[in-house]
């Protein structure tokens, strides 16, 4: 169930008998020439979602964090991270 899809009514509801709420976290990040900037986030939220739907929790919609530093530059991905 995710939680932008539904109304407030809904979430008013559904918090009176149960009080846990998925929140998907991945960042945003290079993964090489061809993988994708959003990759954690999107594993994050879809994880979240096949979880919510198997224990019938909300899932909120994924917060996307800043991309880790170490691979801030074109080809670092090549390149050891620094000690």
């Amino acid at each position: 169930m995710q939680l932008q899809l539904k109304t407030w009514q809904f979430v008013e509801d559904y918090l009176k008998t149960k009080t846990g709420i998925i929140i998907p976290i991945g960042s945003t990040e290079q993964h090489g020439p061809t993988g994708l900037i959003g990759t954690d986030a999107l594993t994050a939220e879809m994880i979240g979602r096949g979880v919510g739907e198997k224990v019938g929790a909300l899932v909120a919609p994924t917060i996307s964090v800043g991309m880790a530093q170490r691979r801030a530059l074109a080809g670092a991905h090549d390149q050891p991270a620094a000690a």
